[in-house]
């Protein structure tokens, strides 16, 4: 443990503010919701050093539609963990700016990701509100059997998720108003989102043709109009 905590502290101590781009389009996804001049981010994370299985899901949102199908588990690796307001980012995902050309492009798979991991610094920020803490973050992981798997349900409150579903949901509406902005669902989660985030814009300013997207299979037509 001392070792762990002795890792994270030099880590931190490298870590580096926001890049202009990483505010700009911080702010059309939390606002002023998020102070981002707390917010830090470095390279390095010790849950690089753990294996994370990815399981087969359902391919019935945005967010699971842009990576090609699995037929059965695969090892693979946590991208980052949140700690405060100290984003660690493992070395494997490393970027020195994850929205470098924003927002004349974006890669979406970095945007949604950053997204994901702002929402616990905000949580962090909030903590009064949401009642966070890493501690009982990180018992998600241990209580369930996948604490990212979220079923949105439009009758329950942002806060009524928990600290990684709310994540989750985070990035699915970066996906769906980057990809789908005219859906039905996207409306949905607009609503649910700027629940705590009310500057949360409804379109973005990056146009389609400069939307980069990993995988070169997915069928972005409608990909938000079911789930």
């Amino acid at each position: 443990m001392r070792v762990i905590l002795a890792f994270l502290l030099l880590a931190a101590c490298a870590a580096r503010p926001l890049t202009e781009a990483e505010l700009a389009f911080s702010d059309t996804v939390l606002g002023p919701a998020l102070d981002p001049a707390e917010v830090r981010i470095t390279r390095g994370a010790v849950v690089g050093l753990l294996p994370a299985t990815v399981k087969p899901k359902p391919r019935d949102t945005c967010r699971s539609r842009l990576s090609p199908p699995l037929s059965k588990p695969r090892q693979g690796t946590f991208p980052a963990m949140a700690i405060e307001d100290t984003i660690f980012y493992t070395r494997k995902f490393w970027r020195d700016d994850f929205l470098k050309g924003y927002p004349e492009e974006m890669d979406l798979r970095e945007a949604m990701r950053l997204a994901h991991e702002l929402t616990h610094a905000w949580q962090w920020q909030a903590r009064e509100l949401t009642g966070y803490h890493p501690l009982r973050a990180s018992m998600e992981h241990i209580e369930k059997d996948d604490p990212y798997l979220v079923d949105i349900d439009p009758g329950r409150r942002f806060l009524d998720y928990g600290y990684e579903q709310q994540g989750v949901i985070i990035e699915e509406f970066v996906c769906c108003r980057a990809l789908d902005p005219d859906a039905p669902r996207t409306e949905m989660l607009h609503g649910l989102v700027t629940q705590v985030f009310p500057a949360a814009a409804r379109r973005i300013d990056t146009p389609q043709s400069g939307i980069r997207l990993k995988w070169e299979g997915v069928k972005t037509e409608g990909i938000c109009r079911t789930g």
